[in-house]
């Protein structure tokens, strides 16, 4: 985990003045999903920050880009189908790497109990962040966590973005969701990724455990104008 982490109980001013310390200036996307209105916190100047983080690549330090802080095609994809999926009111929810938690927002709009769980306390800064600002902050906990880590319960439906990057934590995630999911037929995971992922080794394992579907979307790129596919997988215990 990153060394620092913040006191998340303060007042959402405080939490911001945090993100503009760390990041410069910020400002809040609205971003409609199912019809319903989110303010999602962005970095204002993030190609500028990115380069100022790779300046000091050239001194030999180590850096970790905010590639979380972005919302991602299979973000805007997740998010739309979430709100779309009947999920029964006061469901529990772990959504993992939340990143921005914009998921878990939608899920919790519709009445859900949302745990987001990230490993960068400036991803869990954001998406407090973000919960306080659409009014749901009694409705999402945000927890540091890795794949190692046990929070002690299980959850009615486990959701993921984007996290099939690093092969060699397929292993530990695997096993995360499995240790964190609902035991019977009930519990249901939701995973989203680029086309471009394949995470095979990933899904063989799952498979022994899990029956998978899958789906592929599309998600109109605001940048680029561009079309992009994102792949949408179910899974329910077997």
């Amino acid at each position: 985990m990153a060394a620092k982490e913040y006191d998340l109980d303060q007042p959402m001013d405080k939490l911001i003045d945090l993100a503009v310390n760390k990041f410069g200036e910020v400002e809040f996307q609205d971003v409609s999903v199912g019809g319903d209105p989110f303010k999602v916190l962005q970095i204002k100047h993030m190609q500028r920050y990115i380069d100022k983080l790779m300046d000091k690549t050239r001194s030999g330090k180590t850096v970790a880009l905010p590639l979380w802080a972005k919302l991602w095609p299979a973000d805007m994809v997740m998010a739309h189908s979430l709100s779309k999926f009947p999920l029964a009111d006061g469901a529990s929810v772990l959504e993992i790497g939340g990143g921005s938690a914009l998921a878990g927002l939608t899920l919790a709009r519709r009445g859900c109990e949302v745990t987001v769980t990230d490993t960068d306390p400036d991803a869990l800064l954001f998406a407090r962040i973000n919960a306080l600002k659409n009014d749901l902050g009694e409705k999402v906990r945000v927890v540091p966590s890795d794949f190692k880590a046990s929070l002690g319960s299980r959850f009615d439906c486990v959701v993921g973005c984007e996290l099939l990057y690093d092969e060699p934590l397929f292993d530990l995630l695997a096993g995360f969701i499995d240790g964190h999911l609902a035991e019977g037929e009930g519990g249901e995971v939701f995973l989203s990724l680029d086309l471009k992922r394949a995470a095979r080794n990933f899904f063989h394992a799952s498979g022994e455990l899990f029956k998978i579907m899958k789906s592929t979307a599309t998600f109109k790129d605001g940048e680029s104008g561009e079309d992009k596919p994102v792949n949408l997988f179910r899974f329910m215990r077997k």
